[in-house]
């Protein structure tokens, strides 16, 4: 299961993230835009809902994508590096992928480091046995396929997080010195944030609404001495982003025959995800230092922590009324972290949702209004109960929210949890609906 996002439950064709070309706007002028954003994303809701509502014995389809870390390799001096070259190996690939004409070919996408490139099959799989079979040879045929994008002295192994991230010199080509504008990282260059602009100004975005650089803290691995003695090691100590969205990770997204079977198999995969992830135990070491745990979680959701002190309990602070709860409201999580309700109606859903889950009231009463249910409705208030962290010039008061889901995708697809439930995409000329 992917730790690195989530798994993805919904009616509709697999889509699989969210980038778009432009100009995004800093955190300054972003947010003077954000109650406009997140009311028409609730609108953009409700019109997505009205469309899909009659939607019934859709055939399950699946797909899943891996992201692969590229590393360089100096067998001389027994040193390795991030190489940033993702943004090349990616186009190269996509040009040799435009050159075949395989029945299940491999589609690439970019990931948030500008060492990692991310691998899709270009069609999804069936609900037939036989389509299991097909998933290993996919997974297989882009692993071949990216290897002869790699020069001689580069690999990009399976591996979750890159455990030097952060030491030294890391990366090559090295370094130019900016000042790491977007991060402010004092041991991770901007150069590691993949060059599309959406991911500096995320970057800088979050940085900029928390009032601080990112602060990471792992507890470190302690020793026993002779005598059963413990050694005692500080905290590890991360500052960037990237130490989290720069771990390589799988997803899975599933289209459900229907909206109520799509939101079971959420609810399901809220509870199954997160043993997935302890199976993984693939991250003990961080910032070349062993740490005490053994996934990645916690130093995800540390990573994109965008709440202000007050928001996390810490102290007070004057009311911004641009921000969602003026930046005040008391927030128990990062926006990156487990699903805090089920969404399945059910009479045993109350008794199940039984951990804190803010929510934006508003928003809550306007789908209840409208005919929401009570369990999705609490659920987009709980997601609503944030600020969108990224928007573009010309793409604000312009989008129809009748032809368009991109006010309700800013939000969506910034609240990373164990699961996502996606509604079905705006319907296109020769699609599915």
């Amino acid at each position: 299961a992917r730790a690195g996002a989530s798994i993805c439950s919904g009616v509709g064709s697999i889509i699989m993230g969210l980038l778009k070309a432009g100009k995004p706007l800093t955190w300054q002028q972003t947010k003077v835009h954000s109650c406009y954003i997140r009311e028409h994303g609730v609108r953009q809701f409700l019109s997505m809902h009205r469309r899909s509502e009659s939607l019934g014995n859709d055939r399950l389809y699946y797909g899943d994508e891996i992201e692969y870390g590229l590393l360089k390799m100096d067998a001389t001096n027994r040193t390795v590096r991030l190489s940033l070259r993702g943004a090349d190996v990616m186009q190269e690939l996509r040009q040799k992928e435009s050159n075949q004409h395989d029945q299940r070919g491999c589609t690439w996408h970019q990931e948030y480091g500008s060492w990692m490139v991310e691998g899709t099959p270009s069609a999804p799989y069936g609900g037939y046995t036989a389509s299991l079979v097909e998933v290993e040879q996919n997974m297989r045929l882009r692993r071949a396929r990216l290897l002869t994008a790699l020069r001689s002295d580069e690999i990009a192994p399976t591996m979750a997080n890159f455990p030097l991230m952060g030491c030294g010199d890391f990366v090559h080509p090295p370094p130019v010195d900016e000042g790491n504008p977007a991060s402010m990282s004092d041991c991770v260059p901007d150069s590691c944030i993949n060059p599309h602009p959406r991911f500096g100004t995320l970057t800088a975005n979050i940085r900029s609404r928390r009032g601080s650089k990112i602060d990471i803290r792992l507890p470190a691995f302690q020793e026993m001495k002779e005598g059963n003695q413990e050694t005692k090691h500080e905290d590890i100590r991360m500052d960037c982003m990237a130490f989290g969205m720069g771990c390589c990770c799988l997803q899975v997204t599933f289209q459900a025959s229907d909206i109520d079977e799509s939101r079971y198999l959420y609810d399901q995969l809220a509870t199954l995800a997160p043993i997935f992830l302890a199976l993984t135990a693939s991250t003990p070491i961080f910032k070349g230092r062993l740490a005490n745990t053994d996934v990645r979680w916690g130093v995800i959701a540390a990573s994109v922590d965008d709440r202000t002190p007050a928001e996390k309990g810490e102290a007070s602070a004057v009311i911004d009324p641009d921000m969602v709860g003026g930046g005040l409201k008391r927030m128990f999580k990062s926006r990156y972290d487990s699903v805090s309700c089920y969404i399945h109606q059910t009479q045993a859903t109350d008794f199940y949702n039984d951990v804190p889950c803010e929510v934006d009231e508003s928003v809550r009463d306007m789908l209840l209004l409208n005919g929401v249910d009570a369990p999705v409705a609490q659920h987009l208030g709980h997601l609503f109960a944030r600020d969108p962290l990224v928007a573009f010039e010309g793409a604000i008061h312009e989008i129809n929210d009748e032809e368009s889901t991109e006010h309700f995708d800013s939000i969506n697809s910034t609240n990373w949890q164990t699961v996502r439930w996606k509604p079905p995409p705006m319907p296109v000329t020769c699609g599915p609906h």
